[in-house]
């Protein structure tokens, strides 16, 4: 055989054409013909890194640059913005506190204030948070969010491996607090643990669903993590379809041990009013509520960075 030619081959010696790894060798066999534009001057550019073990053969290990373009790649699958591909658990500011909020087994009676006021009447009336207080008691946390949300994808990943199933989440508040951001870096971790996950705004989700670009059963169990981002600001019409479908998206998903993590603005008494009984009943029975507050729009303690970077 010619020693200068080289031959690709698998384990049963039928010709396949050349690897990644094929193509990484065969670059360092000739540095003087690669363009490095390895971010962290490790390779080639290739991703791969040539190697020797310790009988002097020839392996290949993947470059973090490598390493970035699969996450990269996960993360625009998934829907999630880019901006979360170098950010982890450690990127919390500081400036936003949690407070968790656990379901009552027998919830506080309803004050009727008013004579002759239905019960409903009352609940509209009420404060949401004395609907808060009359359903959950509330657990300040002391770790920064940073510290839970890294604690509750690690257990969940723990339980996911052992098929056991997984607790879902519920973040509320007002704009800007990091809601949003606190999910995305959630999806990247799993990303990052080879799961499947996807992100989007709630009407969308369901609006693909009922122009029938999806199939309902197939978008909700396909996904080992679910982000629905801005819950409670799809659109209702009378015929209750949206909570028909969103019911049954989220009941198939806990039934499947398939995470689901929704993110809203609204508060529990008016998920109450809109949902009902039926749907709360599976928010307060398979998802962890945690409120979000911050001093400020972090929107716009962002925008304030900007302005500074260029000058203005």
């Amino acid at each position: 055989m010619n020693e200068n030619k080289i031959n690709f081959l698998d384990v049963i010696g039928k010709n396949t054409g050349k690897t990644k790894e094929d193509e990484a060798i065969e670059k360092a066999q000739h540095p003087e013909e690669n363009i490095t534009n390895c971010p962290y001057n490790v390779c080639d550019g290739s991703g791969m890194i040539r190697l020797k073990n310790e009988n002097g053969a020839t392996c290949v290990d993947f470059c973090q640059c490598y390493e970035d373009t699969v996450l990269r790649q996960k993360l625009v699958n998934a829907n999630i913005s880019l901006d979360f591909l170098n950010e982890d658990f450690s990127f919390d500011d500081g400036k936003t506190r949690v407070s968790i909020l656990k379901p009552k087994l027998v919830e506080d009676e309803l004050k009727i204030k008013k004579k002759n006021q239905t019960k409903q009447e009352a609940l509209i009336e009420e404060d949401p948070n004395l609907f808060i207080k009359r359903h959950f008691s509330i657990k300040e946390e002391t770790r920064t969010p940073g510290e839970i949300f890294k604690s509750y994808s690690e257990k969940n990943s723990e339980l996911m491996t052992k098929n056991k199933k997984p607790a879902n989440l519920l973040l509320f508040g007002d704009s800007g607090n990091g809601k949003t951001s606190f999910a995305c870096l959630i999806g990247s971790f799993f990303l990052q643990k080879n799961k499947k996950v996807y992100f989007s705004n709630t009407e969308k989700f369901l609006n693909s669903i009922y122009d029938k670009k999806v199939d309902v059963k197939e978008i909700s169990t396909k996904y080992d993590v679910l982000i629905l981002d801005e819950f409670f600001a799809e659109y209702h019409t009378d015929s209750k379809w949206a909570k028909t479908k969103l019911k049954e998206i989220l009941k198939m998903r806990d039934e499947l041990k398939l995470i689901t993590i929704c993110t809203s603005n609204g508060n529990p008494k008016e998920f109450s009013l809109l949902y009902g009984q039926a749907i709360m009943s599976l928010l307060k029975g398979t998802f962890f509520h945690f409120y979000l507050e911050r001093d400020g729009d972090g929107r716009i303690e962002k925008m304030q960075n900007t302005f500074e970077e260029f000058g203005f």
